[in-house]
């Protein structure tokens, strides 16, 4: 095999390195993810440069970004020159007719030829992979026809030993920080959730203010001057649109809804978040964002507030879920029990204070402090909508309630019956 390209020369420390532009055809045709070249299965653990590549991110999440976006662009793929000769002849030896002014800068101008060995994708290899899942099947996505011929940025280095390629594909991706929710949730264009997000807090007609959301982490302490996180709006969009049982509202992250299907969603989740901002009895200072709201919310959010709960993020998300579960149908053939606004009035009779039983173990642990995984919320959800409910939540699901709640508390009602501690009242 051999490759010519045109090529800009470099130097860092000392590793030489060239840049490069590649069709993705030719790309594809060329460079081998480290996981497809031959000897890969033998190597031991020392000499594997690389991670087995994550297929169904591949799949579902970068090819379809290729496929269905005319703005596609990324960074550049890195490639190891892997047992083959590697010769560059720089621009000014071609043409004696280039300008003085360009002598220098025409000797790291010229054309890269690979002879031989393999191209090893040594940073970049999910990318490359899905290049040539969009090259393998065109026609899928409004763009597939039209990635080959893109040009992407190439950067390749010269296998010089096992040793230095290890360190610099380490130290690549040692150092390569990945985004954090808050900041795609700022930035996407694809994820209609995100989106909606930021309409929510946006200045001209947001429901909530700017001010009083923490769009830079996805924490809160107890001295924190915002009401919740965005990272917390964008699970309570996500909630809300899911429970709507709209199919046009399954919004896949990757794919950017139409237009029409954004407006009408945001219709939908701006009433369920002005419902809870105006019915929700703790919330309703929120909207008026006024002069002392910092000193409100760090009163509200105090342990010893009565409604302390209600102002932790986590608990949060729970208690828009739990209100949502308590608005779907018992069963299929069944109309839902309770409206949202009926459920977000009626929830003020919940004790919404941390130091109450009736969350200790269920969403506070020992400690006191909130238990924010994924059971914690189910549980504290779970709660919420047997509270809003009571026995008008079909047995099946009273059931789910009761043992969520038990084991919370260390009890298998199925092997204890006679241990089972009985529920929370429900409020009436």
């Amino acid at each position: 095999m051999s490759v010519v390209i045109p090529a800009i020369s470099g130097k860092m420390g000392n590793t030489s390195y060239f840049q490069c532009m590649m069709k993705v055809d030719e790309l594809v045709r060329s460079v081998r993810a480290a996981a497809e070249i031959d000897d890969w299965a033998n190597m031991s653990i020392g000499d594997k440069m690389q991670r087995q590549p994550n297929m169904k991110r591949i799949k579902n999440q970068i090819a379809p970004y290729f496929k269905q976006h005319k703005d596609r662009f990324f960074g550049s793929i890195m490639v190891l020159v892997y047992k083959g000769k590697v010769s560059f002849e720089k621009l000014s030896e071609f043409n004696a007719k280039v300008p003085n002014a360009y002598q220098s800068q025409g000797d790291k101008m010229g054309f890269l030829t690979i002879d031989g060995g393999t191209l090893i994708a040594l940073d970049g290899q999910h990318r490359l992979l899905a290049l040539k899942e969009v090259i393998d099947n065109p026609t899928e996505g409004d763009y597939s026809a039209d990635v080959r011929n893109d040009e992407v940025s190439v950067i390749f280095l010269n296998h010089e030993s096992s040793t230095k390629t290890r360190s610099i594909f380490n130290t690549v991706n040692k150092y390569a920080k990945p985004t954090s929710a808050g900041d795609n949730i700022i930035t996407s264009e694809e994820d209609g959730y995100a989106i909606l997000t930021r309409r929510l807090i946006e200045v001209d007609d947001g429901v909530l203010a700017e001010s009083v959301v923490n769009w830079k982490n996805n924490t809160l302490t107890d001295k924190s001057t915002h009401f919740t996180t965005i990272k917390i709006v964008y699970e309570t969009v996500k909630l809300m649109l899911k429970g709507s049982k709209v199919p046009e509202y399954d919004f896949e992250p990757t794919t950017r809804p139409r237009a029409e299907d954004l407006d009408h969603a945001y219709n939908y989740v701006s009433e369920i978040w002005k419902l809870m901002m105006t019915e929700v009895k703790p919330y309703n200072f929120v909207l008026e964002n006024g002069s002392d709201f910092s000193e409100k919310v760090q009163e509200a959010r105090s342990p010893e507030s009565n409604n302390s709960l209600l102002f932790k993020p986590a608990a949060q998300e729970a208690f828009v879920k739990g209100v949502l579960a308590a608005c779907q149908p018992q069963t299929d053939d069944d109309e839902p029990e309770l409206t949202i606004q009926e459920a977000f009035k009626r929830s003020n009779k919940i004790r919404w204070s941390m130091s109450d039983d009736i969350w200790q173990n269920v969403i506070i642990k020992s400690s006191g402090a909130i238990d924010g995984g994924a059971e914690g919320k189910n549980r504290m959800s779970l709660l919420i909508s047997w509270m809003l409910l009571g026995n008008k939540m079909s047995d099946d699901k009273k059931l789910k309630v009761r043992k969520a709640f038990n084991e919370a508390h260390g009890i298998d009602i199925e092997q204890n019956p006679n241990k089972e501690k009985s529920l929370p009242e429900a409020i009436k």
